[in-house]
Order: structure tokens, then C-alpha cells, then sequence
């Protein structure tokens, strides 16, 4: 594991007269890509706002890089970038004019913006003939994500980067920024409602319910914990009535050509095994993998039920 990028500690924030942020606590590590999850209002783009030092804490703390993120040094900001949903754009310029302005106010000289610019522009297919007005909702989220990477930030932090976005713009997006992470180490913090893209890229995932934390995993272990088989065969009926004699398996559904079951881990250790002994003839043999729509689904139902 990397070293220590975004910390919060006992985070509190109260705004006219709501307390939206309840006893935060983050860790993320460097070369990582950290999901923020939860529904609408849950606080996702509140902490942002904390942790990038727009917002002051009511009480507790927000750090990046070892320094308190309210009144942060320009020199650790310049060693962030950050895209919100609502853009932050001006239409009337071009993508070079946009990006020009962007970088020279955090003190980057001309010719070393113009060569990043250029790369970065072929790295994401951007086409840069049209006035940004005139831009996609995809040609956007591109160049926003640029403006913010020409300086070459340690930290990218993305609120709702998929917002709007067709199917192809999602993959070239989320397969881009996967690269930039495994590439340059950029570690990276996003705040989406999708979690199937997020499923494909993310290392760590966050889970906020009413401004609190609910859940905080590795995807590793979030995708990893099913004890779901599904195993296929010629005689589906009579593996069911086989496996349903044995102790520790579950079954859950079946079709002509497969039987999905659940296992108790501690009674089965090896599922496959014990089928074999039995006399299954098995054609394929599989773990079915926890999707993080699942687990988004069950952790919302357990916070709600709390």
C-alpha cells in the first residue's frame, strides 16, 4: 500500500442548520483509485468540498498530503486537480484558451503547457477545432479532466465524471483514467452514481448513507465475498436433488443446463471436490462474483434497517 494522500478524521459539517457530514473518517493511499458512493444527498460532493478546502469543518479535520486542506498552501494545491459535475468552462474560448488561462494561474510557463496541452490532447482523442460552446457533454468532461492533468497532479479528484456521458465516452473515460493511474501513479478520488463503471476500475470503495460512512472495502474483498456456485451439466434435475441431500450446499435457482447454490463456508471448504465424490458429472464449474451493485444494494438495506 501507498503512502497516506487524503485523511479525515471525526469530520463534522453543519450547513444552515443541517448537519450533513456525521463523524467522517477517510484514508486513501497513493497510485490507488478510490470510489465515493451513496444516493443523491448522502454527502458525497460535501466532502469533496471538505477535503479540496472549500468547505471548512464544523469540527474534526480534512488533509491532503500531511496538510490541513482549509487555507492548504498553494504549493501542495498545485499538487491536486479537481473536475466538478457542473464543469467550470468558458464556452466563448477554445480548448487551448481554456487550458492556457487554467495552468498560468498556477504559474506554468507557456512552452511547457503547450507540450503537455498537445499530449494530452492526443492522449484523449480530443477534438480541439470547435469553440467550447459548441462542445459534447463528453468533449468536456475531456477537456476538464486535461486542464486539470497538464500540471501533473499526484492527486486527481473527479465529482460525477460519467454524469451525461454515452456508453463510449464512459469506456474511453474510465479505461483512461485507469491507465493514468497504473502509468504515472496518479492517485485518484471519484464521486459516481455508476457503479458498474466504477466496479472496473476502483481499488478502494466508500460507501456514504445520511452523511455517514456505512462501508469501506477494498473492491477485492467486496467482489470476492460470495459463496455462490453455479455449475453446468447435462442433467440439471438430478444434480438438484443430488446437492439438495448434501449438508453445508443451498440451492438457489436452476436451468435445463446449469444449478446455481450457495455454500457454507465453514461446513464446505471445497465445493468442486465434493461434487466430484458425488458423482456430479460437471461441464463447467464457477464462483460467482459479487457485483458492487450488490453490494451497494445490501449495505443501504443494513444502514436503512439501522
Amino acid at each position: 500500500m501507498g503512502s497516506q494522500i487524503i485523511e479525515t478524521r471525526g469530520l463534522n459539517l453543519n450547513l444552515q442548520g443541517s448537519h450533513v457530514l456525521k463523524n467522517i473518517d477517510i484514508t486513501t493511499h497513493s497510485g490507488q483509485i478510490c470510489a465515493l458512493i451513496g444516493e443523491n444527498g448522502a454527502g458525497k460532493t460535501s466532502t469533496i468540498r471538505c477535503i479540496t478546502g472549500l468547505y471548512p469543518p464544523t469540527t474534526g479535520g480534512c488533509s491532503i498530503f500531511g496538510e490541513p486542506a482549509y487555507n492548504m498552501s498553494q504549493k501542495n494545491r498545485n499538487r491536486f486537480g479537481i473536475v466538478f459535475d457542473e464543469g467550470g468552462l468558458y464556452s466563448e474560448m477554445s480548448a487551448w484558451e481554456n487550458v492556457l488561462f487554467f495552468a498560468s494561474l498556477r504559474g506554468m510557463e507557456k512552452d511547457k503547457i503547450a507540450e503537455r496541452y498537445n499530449r494530452l490532447v492526443q492522449h484523449f482523442e480530443l477534438k480541439t477545432s470547435l469553440k467550447v460552446g459548441r462542445f459534447s457533454k463528453g468533449m468536456k468532461q475531456k477537456l476538464m479532466i486535461i486542464r486539470e492533468l497538464v500540471h501533473e497532479p499526484e492527486l486527481l479528484i473527479l465529482d460525477e465524471p460519467f454524469n451525461g456521458l454515452d456508453p463510449d465516452s464512459k469506456i474511453f473515460l474510465r479505461d483512461k483514467l485507469s491507465e493514468i493511474c497504473s502509468d504515472r501513479g496518479t492517485s485518484i478520488l471519484i464521486s459516481s452514481h455508476d457503479l458498474f463503471d466504477l466496479e472496473k476500475i476502483a481499488d478502494q470503495v466508500i460507501m456514504i448513507h445520511q452523511g455517514r460512512i456505512v462501508a469501506d472495502q477494498a473492491l477485492q474483498t467486496i467482489t470476492g465475498i460470495s459463496e455462490r456456485y453455479i455449475v453446468t451439466c447435462d442433467n440439471s434435475q438430478l444434480v438438484v436433488s443430488i446437492l439438495q441431500g448434501i449438508e453445508g450446499i443451498t440451492v438457489v435457482n436452476h436451468t435445463e443446463q446449469s444449478v446455481t447454490f450457495m455454500v457454507e463456508s465453514e461446513v464446505i471448504k471445497q465445493p468442486l471436490q465434493v461434487l466430484m465424490q458425488h458423482g456430479i458429472e460437471i461441464q463447467e464449474f464457477f464462483k460467482e462474483k459479487s457485483s458492487l451493485e450488490d453490494f451497494y444494494r445490501t449495505t443501504k438495506q443494513a444502514a436503512v434497517q439501522n
